[in-house]
């Protein structure tokens, strides 16, 4: 039976609203189907019953496959997150895999 595996890979603490960051993952597993997710990490709501709201969108996720006659191939993936929400905010990425 198949089973759905995930990892956190990466965080950001602070994008500004509107920004778009690259976070660049080396040697990913080769031939593996993988998926990325983006979870906003707002920070704290101001005062006793604050509240703070953070949305993020991955926008673009490009492969590079470096083949090297005189050693071994390089491989990266560049997910592009950015922040649609009007305030700053953090997030978690995660990349999932079946196997």
């Amino acid at each position: 039976m198949a089973t759905i595996n995930k990892a956190k890979i990466g965080s950001v603490n602070n994008l500004a609203p509107g920004s778009t960051t690259n976070y660049q993952w080396n040697n990913p597993p080769h031939a593996t189907v993988l998926g990325y997710f983006a979870y906003a990490d707002p920070p704290p709501g101001q005062g006793e019953h604050g509240s703070s709201q953070g949305s993020v969108e991955i926008v673009r996720v490009v492969h590079t496959l470096v083949k090297k006659n005189d050693g071994p191939n390089v491989e990266r993936v560049n997910i592009h997150v950015k922040n649609t929400g009007s305030s700053a905010t953090g997030f978690d990425l995660y990349q999932s895999w079946i196997t």
